[in-house]
């Protein structure tokens, strides 16, 4: 009985084992996703930032050609223009956030490498 005592305690350690990798690694994939999703948004802005761009390069240039006296007076340039200013913003924010989970995750593994804890005014957002 007591090989079968030894074989059921070390199968109940491994899954227990199992369980905390589990635990860990989908956590670690969740915040992953976060960023990978924040990447994703980040890419989608940039790709407006080259559209109002393109609409904006287009614009002026048909203004130019029709010898239009004062192209950046121009209602659609200036809407055009605040478009940009706002998706670039919008940009920097996505950036920013990008890398503030990029900084907390670095200090999570460096608090669990040293096996210390955050101070309670740390993990406060």
């Amino acid at each position: 009985m007591a090989l079968w005592e030894s074989v059921k305690k070390g199968a109940e350690e491994g899954f227990e084992s199992l369980k905390e990798s589990m635990t860990l690694f989908v956590a670690e994939a969740g915040k992953q996703g976060k960023i990978i999703r924040k990447r994703v948004e980040l890419s989608a802005v940039q790709n407006n930032v080259r559209k109002a761009f393109i609409r904006l390069g287009t614009l002026t240039y048909d203004l130019h050609t029709r010898r239009e006296p004062q192209v950046l007076d121009d209602t659609e340039v200036q809407d055009l223009i605040a478009e940009i200013d706002d998706y670039k913003a919008r940009v920097r924010e996505i950036e920013l956030e990008i890398e503030a989970m990029k900084r907390e995750e670095g200090s999570k593994k460096a608090s669990e490498a040293t096996g210390k804890e955050k101070p309670p005014s740390e993990n406060q957002n």
